[in-house]
């Protein structure tokens, strides 16, 4: 396939018809709502959207993992409200109007300081992770903080991909090393990723469509 008919999600490649069947059903909110194996749209992505400021984290926000199929233990509930004010002056420090591919690479970094610097403390908040934080964080700018999973780790780090292994890395370089490769891919796929916003029934950001991709590719190449 002509790089006009696939889209890149870090190191891997999937066909755009695939990735548009892909987004189709993963935000078909009436097969959602039923099924034995439903996908997180709309329950996460619309979760709490009347009252969503994204200035603000509620007790609810702190929950909303858990809407991705990542536990949030009460211990970690907890952990996360004692760290509410630091990450609360994070998203102070972002606009959550403007798109991830205009951000350069020192907001970026300046960013995920602010954000994820709270991970890189001794100790480290109980059961908090990027992948924790990132899906807290993500509603709250969704134009432009990145998801992290197990799923994006695959799709982006590593042999092939644009972020390396590192034995040691702050969570602060390594989500703005993340961060940064996203931002590419986004700015490099425009038009792909609008062919893939005309499968959503609502409006989500590109940076969520990509991260609907790396969780449905698993890390693999798809035709």
């Amino acid at each position: 396939m002509t790089a006009a008919h696939t889209i890149q999600v870090g190191k891997v490649t999937i066909g755009l018809q695939t990735a548009r069947d892909w987004v189709r059903e993963y935000t078909d909110a009436a097969r959602n709502e039923t099924a034995a194996d439903p996908y997180a749209y709309p329950a996460y992505d619309q979760y709490e959207q009347d009252t969503n400021n994204p200035r603000r984290l509620t007790d609810a926000d702190l929950l909303a993992p858990v809407l991705l199929n990542v536990s949030v233990s009460i211990r970690t509930f907890y952990a996360l409200g004692r760290i509410r004010d630091e990450l609360e002056a994070g998203l102070a420090t972002i606009d959550p109007r403007r798109p991830l591919a205009e951000l350069n690479d020192s907001e970026i970094a300046e960013s995920m300081q602010a954000l994820y610097g709270v991970l890189d403390t001794d100790p480290r908040p109980h059961g908090v992770r990027a992948t924790v934080l990132s899906k807290v964080l993500h509603r709250k700018a969704p134009q432009t903080l990145v998801l992290h999973d197990t799923w994006v780790r695959k799709c982006y780090v590593g042999a092939g991909g644009p972020v390396r292994e590192a034995k040691v890395r702050t969570w602060v370089k390594y989500m703005t090393e993340l961060t940064v490769a996203i931002r590419d891919d986004i700015q490099n796929q425009r038009s792909s990723l609008q062919q893939l916003e005309a499968e959503v029934p609502a409006a989500l950001s590109h940076v969520r469509l990509l991260d609907i991709l790396a969780w449905k590719s698993k890390g693999r190449c798809a035709d």
